[in-house]
């Protein structure tokens, strides 16, 4: 017999892939590509640690509409290439995963190459999971790595590192 969590349930996406394995009904698990997978990791990075959350922290404005920082460092694996991988001193701007509700704040440049990225710090709004997760994919089609984070531990360290700047200005709505 197989036990399958009910597919309305909160659990079901993160145990799907556990559940198609368990189960006896079907004869292989279903195999996902590689961005649904970092779109699921980025999911599990971003979950809230408590589930409910107080209603004094609940603001009136809705999800889609608020902003979130993301501090973005890629890491420069450019030695690789002496060994005969892929690897770049950082993310090509070119290929910086721009969507709608994703903004520049501030950008950082490798030593010596104008136009890769070493860091990028972004706003953005609407889903995070797919935003972390399509730079994720951009930095490792190049051979790099992304780390990403979110929150005033990160807001501290790009501090620490690069100075505060003012925001560049918002574009125009329109």
């Amino acid at each position: 017999m197989c036990w399958c969590p009910n597919p309305d349930g909160p659990q079901f996406k993160r145990e799907r892939l556990i559940t198609d394995v368990r189960c006896m009904d079907q004869s292989e698990p279903q195999p996902i590509t590689r961005a649904e997978l970092m779109k699921q990791l980025a999911e599990i990075a971003t979950r809230p640690l408590l589930e409910a959350t107080p209603v004094a922290a609940r603001s009136e404005i809705p999800a889609q509409a608020q902003e979130r920082d993301l501090f973005v460092w890629f890491e420069d694996t450019s030695s690789r290439a002496t060994e005969g991988r892929r690897g770049i001193a950082g993310l090509p701007e070119s290929l910086l995963p721009y969507a709608r509700g994703l903004r520049v704040v501030e950008r950082r440049f490798a030593e010596g190459h104008m136009h890769l990225l070493c860091a990028v710090h972004l706003k953005c709004r609407g889903d995070t999971a797919e935003r972390i997760s399509s730079l994720y994919t951009a930095a490792l089609s190049v051979g790099t790595v992304a780390w990403i984070g979110t929150g005033a531990q990160y807001q501290r360290a790009w501090s620490d590192l690069y100075g505060m700047r003012s925001l560049l200005p918002r574009p125009a709505a329109g």
